[in-house]
């Protein structure tokens, strides 16, 4: 297989031999890809039209999703947000309305909505997770997509969603090589705990310089056990899972909880304590983020354990084949970093959105699928983008227009396409 072209990490080039190790070489070096910076508001390729489209999304900007477990590990307790841990905050609320308003006049201008008039549930179908923020995620998109027309967004009882959290799902009937298999496969990513720990040193320096441990522990053990250096790196098994141990286990929390306090427009002297002076400084502390998804839904066993179910959902609706949603013109999904992170590997999408780190999935980024139809004869085509709003569009819910649109990468196959023929398309999804 050819080198993947612009990954510059390890676990990122391991992520771009994902269908390599689950479909073959032959699918892997038809469909690797890279993603190539490309305009927002690209048009349609000449002598087509945008006929359906697929969105699945991350929800917006959140509080902290554990401050227990943080506090735990830093020398002082972490600042609170405005709402309860792992909720939407109404600033992120606020950011997901303008992304929306801006995929309104994308999708006005293709010509799969009307400026005019109001869409209904016939023709764009909203689905989440059970979690709230992704709830209140959906509804902030479609305030700024679909304000005032009344259409509303469903999702699944927690105990029944087995479309964003399909490797959860499968826990109820382990077998049980599946966690020896994980472990194996993620160590596999990892090299091995020792190369682990030098290559993310740095990483693990930077932040425990923020963060501190706490006191007690430094005073009976020494701040080299302490906080972000108080377990090794490894996988171990717990119970039918194989986790991750080590400073990514909090550290990825406490790096995303300083992203949003950012994106969520915080006084620059209450982030990360008082560490942060702009976006720059924030990315900088985003290394533990990256190395976690480098060792879990980076790697594709994982992403296929948890993101085959809903790369076919997107296929499906790509060919019209879901029941109930097949009239739907637009089917949008929303989600979690996981699900994003999963696609991504399972379809060899790398990407670098200006100063974020690569293969970064962010608040409100948006996986699309776009399906065109060639006027000529009818031929159906598929052309895949990653959309993401930078940090300070979302600490300022900057209005998304013209030069200040959100970024983008579009996927292209070896040969620099980015519009694959639907038929190969759908081969390699089902050769998952």
């Amino acid at each position: 297989m050819k080198p993947v072209r612009n990954v510059a990490t390890r676990a990122a080039c391991m992520a771009g031999v994902a269908l390599a190790m689950m479909c073959g070489a032959a699918h892997a070096d038809a469909l690797r890809a890279h993603a190539q910076a490309a305009r927002a508001d690209e048009a349609a390729p000449a002598g087509m039209h945008l006929d359906r489209a697929v969105i699945v999304m991350r929800h917006g900007v959140r509080a902290a999703t554990d401050t227990r477990k943080m506090n735990a590990s830093s020398a002082q307790p972490w600042p609170a947000f405005e709402v309860p841990d792992g909720e939407l905050t109404p600033h992120g609320y606020r950011a997901i309305v303008e992304l929306g308003r801006w995929e309104r006049e994308y999708f006005v201008h293709q010509g799969l909505l009307d400026r005019e008039t109001c869409a209904s549930a016939h023709d764009v179908f909203v689905w989440s997770s059970p979690a709230s923020r992704t709830q209140a995620t959906a509804r902030a998109w479609l305030d700024g997509v679909l304000p005032r027309c009344g259409v509303t967004a469903g999702h699944a009882l927690e105990n029944q969603d087995t479309l964003f959290h399909a490797d959860e799902a499968d826990a109820n009937e382990p077998d049980p090589g599946d966690a020896q298999e994980a472990q194996a496969a993620m160590l596999a990513a990892m090299g091995s705990p020792q190369a682990a720990s030098r290559r993310y040193a740095a990483d693990v320096a930077a932040l425990a310089n923020v963060v501190g441990a706490p006191r007690e522990c430094v005073e009976q053990k020494g701040a080299a056990h302490c906080g972000l250096y108080a377990a090794p790196w490894g996988v171990k098994i717990v119970g039918n899972s194989a986790k991750l141990t080590g400073p990514a286990t909090v550290g990825a929390a406490m790096s995303e909880t300083i992203r949003m306090q950012y994106a969520d427009g915080w006084p620059l002297d209450r982030i990360a304590f008082g560490h942060v002076h702009s976006s720059a400084d924030v990315i900088r502390l985003m290394g533990l983020r990256s190395a976690k998804y480098a060792y879990t839904n980076h790697v594709p066993l994982i992403a296929r354990r948890g993101g085959v179910p809903l790369l076919g959902r997107v296929t499906r609706a790509l060919n019209e084949e879901d029941r109930g949603e097949s009239d739907a013109r637009l089917l949008v999904l929303v989600g979690h970093d996981t699900n994003i992170a999963q696609l991504r590997t399972l379809l060899g999408f790398d990407w670098k959105l200006g100063e974020y780190r690569v293969n970064d999935a962010v608040p409100g980024g948006t996986l699309l699928f776009e399906r065109f139809v060639r006027e000529r004869d009818g031929a159906a085509f598929v052309r895949v983008s990653y959309i993401a709003q930078s940090l300070d569009q979302m600490r300022d819910v900057a209005r998304l227009q013209g030069r200040n649109g959100p970024l983008k990468a579009v996927l292209r196959d070896d040969k620099g396409r980015s519009l694959m023929p639907i038929e190969e398309f759908d081969a390699r999804i089902k050769g998952m």
